[in-house]
């Protein structure tokens, strides 16, 4: 019987092997058009962790205030469904700029920088649990958004039948 753990992390990615000082980070890349699904508060996070583990703390931070912003926009958004009049295209329209901000102003920094300095050859940190909880939070926005919906729908229609 093999004592070899297959899961465990090799020192080699697609025959190419990298530096014992490389850390294992996620893809900058691959995180930020996540955020194109996700919402720039995802690829905020891994950029932040990833920061982390490069030793680049000014990065990280940066990323952190990103993060939070992004959730605060979207506890905005979801609490905007309590007022029917106000439209959902600046919200579109800001999430956007929001997720544009971020990508130019912070996250292509560190795309760059993984490539300048590993190239390719770094360790990658696997994408199933972000993935798995990003899918959750994404449902879970979904969900609660389709709750908020349907008490103002009630509310309003029990005001306007009482009026």
């Amino acid at each position: 019987m093999s004592s070899v753990n297959p899961y465990e992390p090799t020192h080699e990615l697609a025959g190419v092997a990298w530096s014992e000082d490389a850390p294992a980070i996620w893809n900058p890349n691959a995180a930020a058009n996540w955020s194109l699904l996700f919402s720039p508060a995802f690829g905020a996070y891994l950029h932040a962790r990833n920061a982390e583990r490069l030793g680049r703390p000014n990065e990280a931070k940066a990323n952190q205030h990103w993060f939070y912003g992004s959730l605060v926009f979207l506890a905005i958004s979801l609490a905007s469904i309590f007022v029917p009049s106000i439209s959902d295209k600046p919200f579109n329209l800001v999430g956007l700029i929001i997720l544009l901000t971020w990508y130019f102003r912070v996250a292509r920094k560190q795309a760059k920088y993984v490539k300048e300095t590993y190239g390719t050859s770094y360790p990658r940190r696997s994408w199933g649990q972000p993935l798995l909880i990003g899918f959750a939070c994404l449902v879970g926005v979904i969900v609660i958004a389709l709750a908020f919906a349907i008490v103002v729908e009630f509310t309003y229609a029990e005001l306007e039948a009482s009026a």
